[in-house]
């Protein structure tokens, strides 16, 4: 009993400011050790995110041998598909020598494992059209429709 009255006595002794700074002092205190545990967590989840990946990288090599063993059998195609696979694929230099539209660029963005290749749609240069002149009629019959419109003014008149 004793030693509460003689911290209430110091409690009591003291100023408010005083109180004040003891009790960000325990603050300070409380967030350096939940700190210091968040720290320490997420080192072990480091840990056991690195084994899991391990693992996957090990599954995905069994996946990869068990493909290479068992290839799958060749595909068979009738007449028609094949006569149709020769017809429909086109490589990519015939795409390009079609494509009349412009000159196609590419934006490098490398990830940590594939390198991506984005088209710069910027970049596309069109060739400009050829206009025509366009003419709805002959000279002479632009006089014919003139004479034919005189006629109807007079008629009108």
């Amino acid at each position: 009993m004793q030693i509460i009255n003689d911290i209430l006595g110091v409690l009591k002794s003291l100023s408010q400011i005083d109180l004040l700074l003891y009790f960000a002092v325990v603050v300070l205190i409380i967030l350096i050790v939940s700190l210091i545990y968040i720290i320490k967590n997420s080192e072990e989840e480091e840990d056991m995110s690195t084994e899991k990946v391990s693992d996957e990288v090990e599954d995905l090599k069994n996946i990869i041998t068990d493909i290479e063993k068992n290839k799958p059998s060749e595909l068979t195609f009738t007449d028609y598909e094949k006569e149709q696979e020769e017809r429909a694929i086109i490589s990519y230099e015939e795409l390009l020598a079609k494509n009349k539209s412009g000159n196609i660029s590419y934006e490098d963005e490398t990830n940590d494992e594939v390198s991506i290749k984005k088209i710069n749609l910027d970049t596309l240069v069109e060739e400009p059209k050829k206009e025509k002149p366009i003419s709805f009629y002959s000279y002479e019959r632009e006089e014919e429709f003139l004479k034919k419109l005189k006629a109807l003014n007079e008629l009108l008149n």
